[in-house]
């Protein structure tokens, strides 16, 4: 099969799992006709593709059920005295379960503040799933990975810029007299010239040098940086702060760290569970794990980031996890 084969089917699969989730909500409204339940049942007799898709949706129905029916005894304790009718007990465990998936869609949107905030105060901000490349006032460079904000504060003799959300990389013009610092809160990087990246993650900040020197200060109580307690951070080498103050360096590989502005992420012997995390960060929506004894399974790999797809075909071959699209925003993995 080539490529527009595999893409052609990944789209009809898309249709079709859209088709039956939308007939199966369809058909849990008390006011559906038997116009429609035989328009469903003729829909269901086209072929084996949609009696799969209807299989899938039904499937995923049972997934979720699970966690409802766990819900239900904990918010009942009394429920096990009783023997409640079949039918208003199915119709609750599905409207548990819709509510489920229109709160696992929603949930990446549900509290947006803080970075609402910061892009407002940001000069430039990257949303998830996007890059950008920009030139800053002294002709150094800057890649923003996905989710990223950045406010640049050039004036006297320092050449700032404050990482608020997310990671940059930076390709620095030599110049001894304007010292070039990343403000990341917790952590600062400071260089004459050379190329690194900064990675903020909540309380913590990873610096990654690619070329050059760069020195790593760690933040005092009062908000200053301790550039007299400095850490030195070489090529090939990461830092990280936090806190607990700064770590020692450690050997890391560019190729890895940077590979996000190529397009590509990877992933040596992570976990699926860490693996779903930075996938989270890259692209828009969510990837929700359903299968808990996979979360330690071992993930190795190259993936393109403009490729999802791909990204889940190789999980679904190499661990066996299997991938339900239920919308561009929201995956889950069984």
């Amino acid at each position: 099969m080539n490529g527009t084969d595999e893409h052609r089917t990944s789209q009809d699969d898309d249709t079709l799992f859209s088709e039956a989730s939308a007939w199966f909500f369809r058909l849990q409204a008390e006011d559906h006709t038997a116009a429609e339940r035989a328009a469903f049942a003729a829909w269901l007799a086209r072929g084996p593709a949609q009696a799969r898709a209807w299989a899938e949706v039904r499937d995923l129905l049972g997934a979720l059920e699970a966690p409802a029916r766990a819900a239900h005894r904990v918010a009942s304790p009394t429920a096990s005295l009783k023997r409640p009718h079949a039918a208003p007990v199915r119709r609750a465990l599905r409207s548990f379960a819709t509510a489920a998936l229109v709160l696992l869609l929603a949930g990446g949107a549900l509290w947006r503040g803080p970075t609402l905030y910061q892009n407002a105060i940001a000069d430039h901000a990257t949303a998830a799933g996007q890059r950008l490349t920009l030139r800053l006032p002294d002709g150094s460079t800057a890649d923003l990975n996905t989710d990223s904000a950045l406010a640049v504060d050039f004036r006297g003799e320092e050449r700032r810029v404050r990482l608020l959300r997310g990671e940059a990389w930076f390709q620095v013009s030599h110049d001894p007299a304007h010292p070039f610092v990343v403000d990341a809160g917790v952590g600062a990087a400071r260089v004459l010239g050379t190329q690194f990246s900064v990675r903020r993650d909540d309380d913590r900040v990873t610096v990654t040098v690619g070329e050059g020197l760069v020195e790593v200060a760690a933040v005092e109580s009062g908000g200053e940086f301790r550039w007299e307690d400095t850490v030195r951070v070489r090529p090939g080498e990461s830092v990280e702060t936090g806190p607990r103050g700064l770590s020692a360096p450690q050997a890391a590989d560019p190729g890895i760290a940077f590979a996000w502005r190529h397009g590509q992420i990877v992933f040596r012997q992570q976990s699926l569970a860490s693996v779903i995390d930075a996938l989270n960060r890259q692209w828009p929506g969510r990837i929700v794990l359903l299968n808990e004894e996979a979360a330690e399974r071992v993930v190795s790999g190259v993936f393109s980031l403009d490729r999802p797809a791909s990204v889940f075909d190789a999980l679904e071959r190499g661990i066996g996890v299997r991938a339900t699209r239920i919308t561009p925003y929201l995956t889950l993995l069984r």
